[in-house]
């Protein structure tokens, strides 16, 4: 109970600010929300588990931001409750309390928690798989096969980072001596068997794309281009997990890992061999190419456990408070800082607001809007997919029949992918462009005509600054 009523609460307080303070979408949030509105086995960029969300929380209160991110904060109090029960199971309720505050508050759950993403979604899904593992220890039984069929296959409609699930469940069956459930028998084909009907929508759609989104992911990568072997970008990396888990937490969890009896406690080292192969992989893709600080967040549900469990049995929970501390005064200052210093009649400079990529795109739209009403039959042209994305949410009504600008045929991305222009579409056409003067665009058609320069202040350094162009009799790509 005490478990419950504590991210019971911090999710109502999250609630409570998605209802209050609505920053503007993200360019990626605007983009699921746009795939929403068309059901599909797949998208360009990623599984279709996230655009299913959108629509259905849509559906049921409507398009605001807050609503679009409703889903968010509700899946990682699940992941908190889930991961508590897996504490409990392996250790004591004193773990499972512990855990499920402490990955509450977590600084990288907090902002997952105020954006729609996929991470929200992998998650509950990592930790349910995670959860059935450790009842499977226990007792061999088809429901927990089945729950981990299903956790496997909703985690990669999710993000197929959940295959890093797999990498250490085949570890850990490989190097484990510990109590394990056989692989003999109808259960482990039930979990397969589970996890592909589930995961079926988006194998059929990649099989009918060309596998679209699997090469996106390998893209994503960067290792085409050549590993960089940069030691630099791994540094940061390692260097932004203190931020994502926590600067006490990670050190700790660093520890922990690197301690004898951490891997020889067929507890601990079951929680260990779900965090360090990912954790590894992600090190060594920085190292090569690039990572984003996000990609390493499965580790941190049995991460989370494995801290907890150390601190409880030495009685070592101080470091659990200061942590818990830590990351609520770093809330704080992430989602009451900038509305107080605002309330105070101060405009922060850009670089010292976290949400500085969510500022103004509202404004801009309504201009956009007011720009575009003479000209009722022309469809808007982008050349960036983050502005297309916001600007389809932000203008309104929405402008769903918008083109991209694709010059050399090879898609890139959802929107040159789904709506480029084409040689046919002659206009006309309102080009919205950051560029000043976009030559290589204008040139291609019969006539430019310059509408707008739209200047839209987001902090006391910083503006949105958008030129609006009227386009018609387009000529192709080339002569």
């Amino acid at each position: 109970m005490p478990t419950l009523l504590a991210v019971l609460a911090l999710t109502l307080v999250r609630l409570l600010w998605l209802g209050l303070n609505e920053p503007n979408l993200y360019a990626d949030e605007a983009q699921y929300w746009i795939w929403a509105q068309t059901i599909s086995g797949g998208y360009y960029s990623k599984p279709p588990l996230i655009a299913w969300t959108i629509a259905a929380f849509t559906a049921l209160c409507g398009n605001s931001e807050g609503c679009i991110r409703l889903f968010s904060p509700l899946a990682h109090a699940a992941t908190a409750l889930i991961l508590a029960a897996t504490a409990r199971h392996l250790f004591d309720p004193r773990v499972g309390v512990w855990t499920a505050i402490l990955y509450a508050t977590l600084p990288g759950v907090s902002v997952s928690s105020a954006i729609a993403s996929t991470d929200a979604l992998l998650l509950p899904a990592w930790a349910a798989g995670l959860y059935a593992l450790v009842r499977l220890r226990e007792t061999p039984s088809p429901v927990w096969w089945a729950v981990l069929g299903l956790a496997v296959g909703v985690g990669l409609l999710a993000k197929y980072t959940m295959a890093g699930f797999l990498l250490s469940l085949a570890l850990w069956w490989l190097l484990d001596r510990g109590p394990k459930p056989a692989l003999t028998g109808q259960g482990p084909w039930l979990a397969l068997g589970l996890a592909l009907l589930v995961l079926s929508p988006n194998l059929v759609w990649n099989a009918m794309h060309g596998f679209a989104t699997l090469r996106h992911v390998g893209e994503n990568t960067n290792l085409a281009r050549g590993a960089s072997f940069n030691p630099l970008k791994a540094a940061e990396f390692l260097a932004a997990q203190f931020g994502v888990f926590g600067p006490l937490t990670f050190g700790l969890l660093l520890w922990i890992l690197s301690r004898r009896d951490t891997w020889r406690d067929p507890r601990t080292r079951l929680l260990a061999l779900f965090v360090v192969p990912l954790g590894a992989l992600m090190l060594g893709q920085s190292f090569l190419a690039r990572a984003n600080a996000n990609w390493a967040a499965p580790i941190y549900a049995a991460g989370t456990v494995l801290v907890s469990a150390w601190a409880v049995a030495r009685a070592r929970t101080l470091v659990l408070r200061a942590s818990i501390a830590l990351h609520v005064a770093a809330a704080l200052l992430i989602f009451a800082g900038p509305p107080a210093v605002a309330a105070l009649g101060h405009d922060l400079p850009r670089r010292f607001d976290p949400w500085m990529r969510q500022r103004g795109y509202d404004v801009l739209g309504q201009a956009i809007a007011r720009e575009a009403a003479p000209h009722p039959g022309a469809r808007f042209l982008f050349d960036q997919r983050r502005d297309m994305a916001n600007l389809i949410y932000y203008i309104r009504p929405h402008p769903f029949d918008a083109r991209m600008w694709e010059p050399d045929g090879v898609a890139r991305n959802s929107f040159e992918q789904t709506a480029p222009l084409r040689p046919e579409d002659r206009g006309p056409f309102l080009y919205v462009t950051r560029r000043d003067n976009p030559a290589d665009v204008l040139s291609r058609f019969e006539q430019a005509d310059r509408l707008a320069r739209l200047v839209v202040p987001t902090h006391r350094d910083a503006a949105l600054r958008y030129t609006l162009w009227r386009l018609e009799g387009f000529r192709g790509y080339r002569d």
